[in-house]
C-alpha cells in the first residue's frame, strides 16, 4: 500500500471514529431530552453497585404522590444541610408528617444511598407537586461529561474531529480533481497520457 492510500485510509478511519462517537454521545444527549427525561452524571460511590461512579442517570418527572419506597430520585437536599448539588439516593421511608410538625399532613421522605451504612440526616418534604425519580441509566457514560468540563478536553474533542474533516475533504477533493484532469487528458490526448503512465523503456 502507498503511503498515499494509507493516509488517506488513515484520516478516513480516524473521521469515521470521530463522527460515529460524535453521534452517540448527542444521541445520549439530545434523544432523552426530547423524551422528556433529566439527565444527571454521578460523581460518588454512594449508590454501588446499583449505580456506579460515572454513570449517566435518566430521571422522569412524575407526581410526587407516585413516589413510593425504593424509588431512586434525585434531589436537593434541605437548606440547613448547606449541600447545594443535586443528590440521587434511594427511598427508605414515606411517612406523614404530624400535625403539631413544620408541614402538618404532608408526606415526609427519607433516603439512603445504597452503599451506605445510615440513612441520610434529613427527613425532608419533597418541593412542588413533581419529583425526579431514576427510570434508566448508562455506566461510565458520565466519565465523558466530567471529561467535557476540562477546557483542553473541550479543544481536544473540537479541534482534532476538525482538522480530521478538513484534511479528509482536502485529500479528497485533490484525488477527485486529480483524476478528473487525467481524464480529461485521456479524452484529448490518449497516446500522451499513456506515455505519461509507464516508465521509461515500458513500451516496445
Amino acid at each position: 500500500m502507498s503511503g498515499n492510500r494509507f493516509a488517506h485510509r488513515l484520516v478516513s478511519w480516524l473521521v469515521t471514529i470521530a463522527l460515529v462517537g460524535a453521534t452517540v454521545l448527542a444521541l445520549l444527549m439530545v434523544v432523552p431530552s426530547l423524551l422528556g427525561y433529566q439527565r444527571y452524571v454521578i460523581i460518588s460511590g454512594s449508590m454501588e453497585p446499583t449505580l456506579p461512579v460515572g454513570s449517566v442517570v435518566y430521571d422522569e418527572v412524575v407526581p410526587v404522590d407516585d413516589i413510593v419506597v425504593g424509588d431512586i430520585i434525585t434531589f436537593v437536599p434541605p437548606p440547613e444541610f448547606d449541600i447545594d448539588s443535586p443528590v440521587t439516593h434511594r427511598v427508605v421511608e414515606v411517612a406523614i408528617a404530624e400535625e403539631n410538625s413544620s408541614h402538618p399532613g404532608q408526606r415526609l421522605f427519607r433516603t439512603k444511598g445504597d452503599n451506605n451504612e445510615d440513612v441520610d440526616p434529613w427527613r425532608m418534604v419533597l418541593d412542588g407537586p413533581d419529583q425526579a425519580r431514576v427510570e434508566h441509566h448508562v455506566p461510565y457514560v458520565g466519565y465523558f461529561y466530567m471529561a467535557l468540563q476540562v477546557r483542553w478536553v473541550q479543544l481536544l474533542l473540537i479541534v482534532v474531529p476538525a482538522v480530521a474533516l478538513v484534511t479528509y475533504i482536502v485529500i479528497t477533493l485533490w484525488r477527485v480533481s486529480g483524476e478528473a484532469v487525467l481524464e480529461e487528458q485521456r479524452k484529448t490526448d490518449p497516446a500522451g497520457v499513456e506515455d505519461q503512465d509507464e516508465p521509461d523503456g515500458a513500451r516496445t
